[in-house]
């Protein structure tokens, strides 16, 4: 669904919400949980938010944030990950620019896209939720909430801390 680019489009691409802090300490002498810089780690990522739905029961949330995926920036091009309900589908694209600004291409395109750093999560057993496209968005930039269930909750949150302006 949204790993597919369409055509020869994306060659030339030109607080909150259960997300640790962003500070270096803590108090006391335990370091904070925000991703050191490591290579090869992913440094932000591309959530996108879609329509697109063959589950009759799924038909019932908000409009437009049915489903969602993430696109991982990495040193070396990017990471889309789709988690579909009946399976996770993962593609590398090395050839495309990591300097590109995904969101703003994807909107352009007519998606709901925002870009959001990725953080080490914290060191606690995440919430045990079902297995969904927003768990699996969650998990991957570092996002530890029981609260946040649906694609409208996960837009919510991420608003919030969106680099994008």
């Amino acid at each position: 669904m949204f790993l597919q680019p369409h055509g020869n489009e994306m060659e030339t691409p030109a607080s909150g919400c259960g997300f640790p802090p962003p500070v270096l300490r803590r108090q006391g002498s335990r370091p904070a949980p925000v991703r050191m810089p490591e290579q090869g780690a992913p440094d932000r990522a591309v959530v996108v938010f879609g329509d697109e739905t063959r589950l009759r029961k799924l038909r019932c949330l908000k409009p437009g944030f049915r489903h969602c995926a993430v696109w991982l920036r990495l040193d070396q091009g990017w990471i889309g990950f789709e988690p579909l309900s009946h399976m996770w589908e993962i593609r590398h694209f090395p050839h495309w620019n990591r300097e590109v600004d995904l969101a703003a291409h994807l909107r352009r395109n007519g998606r709901c896209a925002l870009t959001v750093p990725v953080f080490e999560p914290p060191r606690k057993l995440a919430a045990p939720l079902p297995a969904s496209c927003v768990e699996a968005v969650k998990r991957l930039i570092g996002l530890h909430s029981w609260r946040i269930r649906t694609p409208w909750e996960l837009f919510l949150c991420l608003k919030k801390i969106n680099l994008d302006d």
